[in-house]
């Protein structure tokens, strides 16, 4: 169930794109999420207000998916250290943030829906105010669900939100 290439990206600190493999019955669907998402928000968490930008905290009892990944990680990097954190939107042109990069590995889960995704291993030259970028990415595609893109610690990415979607986003350092 590891994905092919995987393991080798993690040990090599490489980016990584690929198909998760996992059953499409083993996804959460919108019927699911959705009332998920409306209880963070009644339960004080704010940052599941805004239907365009929707961040929330998964866990293995919410989800069973976020255990079956968490236990795939784990046995690839001996850690049980791995955070969940849930992505999502239901409108088109919901900037999810500029090109950033994270003080931890990441392994990014499309769940529902489709967004358009960039790494750049080579470095990111983005300017916040005009919001325009001189670099080129190594990484650029579409994600739909089950797929999945694997970002090094410090490599420079950015998401494109452009329709309704929902990913998982598993980190550690």
């Amino acid at each position: 169930m590891i994905p092919e290439g995987l393991k080798e990206a993690i040990t090599n600190r490489k980016a990584l794109h690929g198909a998760s493999n996992i059953p499409e019955s083993a996804f959460p669907d919108w019927n699911d999420l959705v009332p998920y998402f409306d209880a963070s928000f009644l339960n004080g968490n704010k940052r599941a207000r805004d239907p365009h930008k929707i961040f929330c905290n998964p866990t293995s009892e919410d989800f069973p998916i976020v255990r079956q990944i968490k236990v795939l990680l784990g046995t690839l990097i001996n850690n049980v250290g791995i955070s969940c954190h849930c992505y999502a939107g239901f409108s088109p042109n919901a900037i999810a943030s500029p090109p950033h990069r994270d003080p931890m590995h990441v392994l990014f889960l499309m769940i529902q829906g489709s967004m358009p995704w960039k790494i750049f291993e080579d470095g990111c030259d983005y300017n916040d105010e005009t919001q325009t970028m001189t670099s080129k990415s190594t990484f650029s595609r579409r994600l739909v669900q089950g797929d999945f893109v694997y970002v090094p610690k410090g490599v420079y990415h950015y998401a494109i939100p452009d329709s309704s979607r929902v990913g998982f986003s598993f980190g550690w350092v």
